[in-house]
């Protein structure tokens, strides 16, 4: 969003990049986030769960816990499938369309230096956007095809595809 304000409509930047615009896109972000959240707890609390509770991964998320319960869980699994989808290709297809608009806005700069510096301003952005969202699909994609069969193994494919791309913002920018 910032990118493409900054490189689409620079002279009203400041005035289309409020304080309180920004505070209701987080407040939205933050908002569905939740949503999203609290759909797949409240249906994983009401699963009878007769054996073991032991959840087998470093995080308490919703596949393994749904997954210890003594019941037909599938629609625990076509909710959890259609929330990471939504978590994951929501903000991308997003990305994508803002970057697709950001291209066409710099394709009619004038000036080859000018366009240079616009899309230098991106790559860093999209050099990030890659770190997170390839291992992270990489990993879900693995996972869902049954490829990794280790648990511990895709646990530990979906942790450190999660950490170290934040863990490299600060030396990318």
């Amino acid at each position: 969003y910032d990118r493409l304000i900054a490189i689409c409509w620079p002279l009203r930047y400041s005035t289309i990049t409020t304080n309180l615009r920004m505070l209701l896109i987080i407040a939205g972000i933050w908002s569905l986030v939740v949503l999203l959240e609290i759909f797949p707890v409240i249906f994983a609390a009401r699963l009878p769960y007769c054996s073991s509770r032991e959840v087998q991964s470093c995080c308490c998320e919703h596949s393994p816990v749904y997954k210890l319960a003594c019941t037909d869980t599938s629609f625990n699994r076509q909710l959890g499938t259609a929330k990471t989808l939504t978590a994951l290709l929501g903000p991308l297809t997003f990305i994508i369309f803002t970057y697709a608009i950001v291209v066409v806005a710099v394709t009619r700069i004038a000036s080859i230096s000018q366009r240079w510096k616009a899309f230098h301003t991106c790559l860093t952005h999209l050099l990030l956007v890659l770190l997170y969202y390839m291992p992270v699909m990489l990993a879900y994609v693995l996972g869902n095809l049954r490829l990794i069969q280790n648990f511990d193994l895709y646990t530990a494919v979906l942790t450190v595809s999660v950490t170290i791309p934040p863990m490299l913002n600060p030396i990318i920018y």
